[in-house]
């Protein structure tokens, strides 16, 4: 079971202050694209949510997609796990008319893109920043456009579960209530 973006807290304040709910907002688009990419290619999606958490006596915002089951080519994975949050927190941003070299800087999700090298090094899978891919491995400029197509042949979906999450009163979806919310069926 992998649970993706458990990780510093404001991270869309690291550079510029940000209201609450532009940081909201942010993360429920991340979010989002993280379970309905997965859900559309299998994965098992327990449960969706944005949340404060405090670390290092700082509370803030973050976010969580809890799998029970994960699967698929090692592209879908990379994707999935590592690209789809940024890509979808991207494209809100571009949607809304906030996306410039700063907010898109924000966007960044080193937390999603670490585990994903390790689920892949442990797999014997060769990463690099960018094409050519090594042989049987990716280049991450690939991973990231295949997510960035993903995303926008999605937006519906993923803009669906986004407010959805949004207007939940604990700010959490299930698996299965993102599922019907996406019209993704098993």
């Amino acid at each position: 079971m992998y649970e993706l973006d458990q990780h510093t807290p404001y991270r869309h304040a690291r550079n510029v202050f940000t209201p609450l709910p532009l940081i909201q907002r942010g993360l429920a688009f991340h979010e989002a694209g993280h379970t309905v990419l997965g859900q559309l290619i299998g994965f098992t999606c327990e449960r969706v949510r944005i949340h404060t958490i405090a670390r290092d006596g700082v509370t803030g915002w973050t976010g969580a997609t809890t799998w029970a089951r994960s699967f698929g080519s090692y592209l879908d994975i990379a994707v999935v796990c590592g690209a789809s949050g940024q890509a979808a927190d991207l494209h809100q941003l571009a949607e809304s008319g906030r996306l410039t070299p700063e907010t898109a800087s924000l966007t960044v999700a080193d937390h999603d893109k670490q585990m994903t090298l390790n689920i892949l090094t442990a797999a014997g899978v060769p990463v690099t920043e960018t094409g050519p891919a090594p042989g049987g491995g990716l280049a991450w400029d690939h991973v990231m456009a295949t997510a960035q197509h993903r995303v926008d042949r999605e937006w519906a979906r993923i803009t669906a579960v986004a407010e959805a999450l949004l207007a939940a009163s604990d700010f959490t979806l299930t698996g299965p209530q993102a599922a019907q919310i996406a019209g993704i069926t098993a």
